[in-house]
């Protein structure tokens, strides 16, 4: 945590958030203040950076750190639809702005960033003159129409952005009003002013040809190729030479020179490595205060005496359970994998709501085949049955124990999210929070198995360490296996995030249900966790609308 400090104070001093009002939606972003001041010019230029489809202004920390390093501010957008900014891709402003009516709202959402950040004090130390916008893939597009509709941004890049596309990439006509301000139908030799675009020859998401030669035939404007591989893929362009291009453009625009600032010292590379290793940290240091506090929580557990009653065959017992195991955990894989390759990503919806529904009606089976099997009546539940099956849930402890670690993992979270912004999520408002339920059948999905299947079937194992091991090695091949099916999905950079935190909550519930034997603590323990995270995800999905149709 302290060399995420360290990163952050030689490149910005401080950042806000700031919102505006985009035709009806709530655009969000932050805006980095540089700490070093330039010696040859007394006022500092302004880049926005636009995020591509599915990420949002937290995930990129490459323009933020390596530009205010250099003395520029940065503004990071959340477009509409995407992060915590409220509004869907496709809405059309029919108001007047900037002389023009009936445009895609999304192409103003910068302008009218632009529009607040003019009325901050902060815009008194920006260079009007100094204004560059640059955009990843999606966010490309967002740049170009944005810079061809505002003169106000003086260069732009775009990294692998999305140029040429017909309707039904958007599931909308050729005559929507959308379409009419495509980057192929605005952009020319003037506008936008100062352009670069930079693009691997290797894009298959968003092809170099249909993109990148056509901007280029349209622009005359200096096309940098990229032509080996990169880490990450080609459309992700995680490459030092993309950085440098671009620093060196925005430079040499504003300052007549690449040469006038200090030289390029990268250290975006770094920033990705220390702050995974501060997440992987978090978690381990959530994990070991989770395992140490666990032994002022006392809670009683049910003795089944499993290896008393069965020790003369607890061999075949054991071989028994591990069989059920094994072919459980192959069908529930396998109504995953089925669901996934046959109907796609609605597959992640209706999986988990079948697995549900076979888990009950194996529940309730069971329960009959006892009752007919011990010739005993169908149980009527009274008022005192319900509380007798309650009342173990709400023991003092049972609760207690989940909601504290809960509280210490989202305590040593926003400690860090609150001063160093990237790599962390929200919901945007009470909507978002509400919407977040859809993600449950998948979560529930995944928790019955493995705590109600799974947990209590390894019952002829006495370590607790050696169950937990099993259990979660299966779970980590399961999350595996579900983001390897949803490979496409992984545009979406925070839906990448879910299957994390997903597999991040699992981890921690195994803990919970060794110590409470519980179903219900487990649910406590995510609630919050899930409302916070998975927050940003469902809105960015809601947002998209009929665009997912791209993934």
């Amino acid at each position: 945590m302290s060399i995420l400090y360290y990163i952050r104070f030689n490149s910005y001093i401080n950042f806000k958030k700031i919102r505006c009002n985009s035709s009806g939606a709530d655009i969000s972003a932050n805006l980095y203040f540089p700490r070093e001041q330039l010696e040859f010019q007394e006022k500092y230029p302004l880049v926005f950076f636009v995020h591509g489809l599915g990420s949002q202004k937290d995930l990129d920390p490459r323009i933020p750190i390596e530009l205010t390093k250099r003395g520029f501010f940065v503004v990071s957008i959340d477009y509409r639809g995407s992060g915590e900014s409220t509004g869907n891709l496709l809405d059309i402003n029919s108001n007047t702005y900037q002389s023009r009516t009936n445009i895609p709202a999304i192409a103003q959402d910068c302008s009218k960033l632009l529009d607040e950040i003019e009325t901050l004090p902060e815009y008194n130390k920006i260079n009007n003159s100094q204004i560059g916008i640059v955009g990843h893939s999606f966010g490309g597009m967002v740049a170009l129409m944005n810079a061809a509709l505002d003169n106000r941004f003086r260069a732009t890049v775009t990294w692998a952005g999305l140029v040429n596309f017909s309707a039904s990439l958007f599931g909308i006509s050729e005559s929507h009003l959308f379409m009419n301000y495509i980057p192929t139908k605005i952009i020319n030799t003037t506008n936008p002013q100062n352009l670069l675009l930079i693009h691997s020859i290797f894009d298959n998401t968003v092809p170099y040809e249909k993109n990148a030669l056509v901007a280029q035939n349209l622009t005359n404007c200096e096309l940098i190729n990229i032509t080996y591989d990169i880490l990450g893929g080609p459309h992700y362009l995680l490459a030092d030479e993309v950085l440098i291009k671009t620093i060196n453009w925005f430079e040499e625009k504003f300052f007549n020179s690449t040469t006038i600032n200090n030289p390029i010292n990268l250290s975006y590379i770094q920033t990705y490595i220390f702050l995974l290793t501060t997440l992987a940290t978090l978690f381990l240091t959530t994990i070991a205060i989770m395992i140490s506090i666990s032994k002022y929580f006392i809670i009683e557990k049910e003795s089944k005496n499993i290896l008393e009653n069965k020790k003369d065959n607890h061999r075949k017992y054991a071989i028994k359970q591990s069989l059920i195991i094994f072919f459980s955990y192959l069908g529930f894989l396998l109504i995953w994998i089925t669901f996934l390759n046959q109907i796609g990503i609605s597959g992640l919806i209706i999986a988990p709501i079948l697995i549900i529904l076979i888990y009950f009606i194996y529940i309730i089976t069971k329960y009959f085949i006892k009752v007919k099997k011990e010739k005993k009546k169908i149980l009527k539940f009274t008022k005192s049955d319900i509380i007798k099956k309650i009342k173990p849930h709400l023991k003092k402890n049972v609760i207690l124990y989940p909601i504290i670690s809960t509280i210490v993992f989202l305590t040593l979270y926003f400690s860090i999210s609150i001063s160093f912004p990237f790599a962390f999520f929200s919901p945007v408002n009470v909507m978002t929070f509400i919407l977040t339920f859809t993600i449950y059948p998948l979560y529930l999905a995944i928790e019955l198995f493995y705590r109600e299947v799974v947990y209590k079937r390894l019952d002829f194992i006495k370590s607790p360490t050696k169950k937990i091991i099993i259990t979660n090695t299966m779970g980590i091949i399961n999350i595996v296996i579900l983001m390897i099916l949803s490979y496409s999905l992984f545009l979406i950079i925070a839906f990448m995030a879910t299957f994390l935190i997903i597999l991040a909550v699992m981890l921690m519930n195994s803990i919970i249900y060794e110590k409470t034997n519980k179903f219900s603590s487990v649910l406590i323990s995510s609630f919050v966790i899930i409302q916070v995270f998975f927050g940003s995800v469902v809105s960015t999905l809601f947002g998209f609308g009929s665009v997912i149709q791209i993934l």
